[in-house]
């Protein structure tokens, strides 16, 4: 298999554990629920990307690499744990952040500094344009530091390339693993989704197992359109990257717009009771940016009998839950009233 051939560093807490959700399953009548715990990969907060980040930061150290840039929002999850997985190998984050500089420094703003990543703050009118001054901004860096002498390592948002997303198609079969060690079989397998290199990487492992499990991408903005046919081409390129025959066409693939609600990083009233359920049952966090909108999305799709009720369900929980300490900004001030007066 040629993912073993591939530069890695197995820094992350994994395999990460599968869980039933007893409680869980018991409030919402969901009697086969089960959870993965990607936010227990252990390094800085932990998350999904550190998954990505054992590919990638292997594959920055064989090209002499002593600067990882990574960029996303402000409160980007991913620039959180490449500093961390940067800090832990002993070289120097750069995070390019797609927003205005906040005031205040706290949630994964506050990690970055304590880790001793350098911040960059590229001002824009959205999300899109962001990306894009972002991109010139790395450019930029990137030519002032190799002038300096140094290499650097520039990933783009989410590290999304073949060599992140291989971390994915991994995990899968980490999963598929244990299933069969807890005699269990997913028909359906729910996540938060953002730029999709983790959905894209997820899809490939399972057609490597054969698994009959529905992957089912619940999206938290509108980035990234025409969103099916990026992740598509994302998990073609994986394939071929690996040198397997699969190849994925945008029916292949999942997602639901119907939670997003406003826009990226703005709280909805669904994902924020999803976030009250899960720590009132299981003292598990979720954010209100990514996987608070999953569950959200999980819970609806069920009611709405869009998944049956009595299937095995898993929800991949990608981590995130550095959100949650920002407040206000990202739970809104009617949540945050909610909770004074509630017991």
């Amino acid at each position: 298999m040629k993912i073993e051939e591939l530069p890695r560093i197995p820094i992350g807490k994994l395999p990460t554990p599968l869980e039933k959700m007893t409680n869980l399953s018991k409030v919402t009548h969901i009697p086969h629920l089960y959870m993965k715990r990607d936010d227990l990969t252990d390094i800085g907060y932990g998350g999904n990307k550190i998954r990505k980040l054992e590919f990638l930061l292997a594959d920055a150290r064989e090209k002499g690499a002593d600067i990882v840039m990574s960029t996303g929002g402000v409160q980007s999850n991913f620039t959180r744990q490449a500093a961390a997985f940067a800090a832990k190998v002993g070289m120097r984050s750069v995070c390019i952040l797609l927003g205005k500089e906040p005031e205040d420094y706290r949630g994964n703003l506050l990690l970055e500094k304590l880790m001793g990543a350098e911040l960059y703050f590229a001002t824009a009118e959205n999300l899109d344009e962001g990306a894009a001054v972002a991109a010139e901004l790395m450019e930029s860096l990137t030519a002032q530091f190799e002038k300096e002498g140094h290499i650097c390592y520039p990933m783009p948002i989410s590290g999304s390339t073949p060599m992140g997303n291989v971390g994915f198609t991994l995990g899968f079969l980490e999963f598929s693993s244990q299933m069969e060690d807890m005699n269990i079989d997913a028909d359906h397998v729910v996540l938060a989704t953002g730029s999709g290199g983790t959905l894209a990487g997820l899809l490939v492992g399972k057609m490597m197992t054969g698994s009959k499990a529905t992957i089912m991408g619940i999206r938290v903005g509108y980035m990234f359109d025409p969103f099916r046919e990026n992740v598509a081409q994302m998990a073609n390129e994986l394939s071929s990257f690996l040198d397997l025959d699969f190849t994925f066409s945008a029916k292949d693939i999942i997602t639901f717009d119907e939670y997003i609600g406003e826009g990226y990083d703005i709280p909805t009233q669904s994902a924020n009771e999803a976030i009250k359920l899960v720590a009132r049952t299981e003292a598990i966090f979720l954010d209100p940016v990514y996987t608070g909108k999953a569950m959200a999305g999980l819970l609806g799709l069920v009611e709405q009998g869009a998944v049956p009720r009595d299937d095995t369900i898993v929800f991949w929980h990608t981590g995130g839950h550095p959100a949650l300490f920002v407040g206000e900004e990202l739970l809104g001030k009617e949540f945050m009233e909610s909770l004074k007066s509630s017991p």
